[in-house]
């Protein structure tokens, strides 16, 4: 793995669901777990993400490392066709994303480098847009 750890794992769900999900094959888990990362990297634009996922010293945030957690989990845990993904994974799931969401917009920050602009040398910004729109004005 690359930025998770088992333990991370574990939290999310009971060992034995991955272990049944996965017929205990590790690269299953590696694959999960990297397309959970190129899920999370497409709304992490702000920040340097080769850094942060580098395969050798990753830089670790807890607040990524959980919603990677449960993003990988969710995955591994829906492959097994005989089981029904439990409510509480779908939920958290769908608060990995929202949560994604906030990162993406600004909303929530991260201990993580930002991305530097080569150009210029300066942390890359995204610019702050605002509507002061009246429909109610009439002239």
């Amino acid at each position: 793995m690359i930025y998770l750890t088992q333990d991370d794992l574990n939290l999310e769900s009971f060992e034995r669901f991955i272990t049944e999900s996965t017929g205990g094959d590790s690269s299953i888990v590696d694959n999960a777990e990297k397309k959970a990362i190129a899920h999370c990297k497409t709304f992490l634009s702000r920040y340097d993400v080769e850094d942060v996922f580098d395969e050798e010293e990753p830089i670790r945030d807890e607040h990524l490392a959980n919603i990677i957690a449960i993003i990988t989990c969710y995955k591994i845990i829906s492959r097994n066709a005989a089981r029904k993904v439990p409510s509480d994974a779908r939920e958290d799931y769908k608060w990995a994303l929202e949560q994604l969401e906030k990162i993406q917009t600004g909303r929530v920050t991260l201990e993580l480098p930002p991305r530097i602009d080569s150009s210029t040398g300066n942390a890359v910004s995204n610019a702050i847009f605002g509507n002061i729109s009246n429909p109610d004005f009439y002239i």
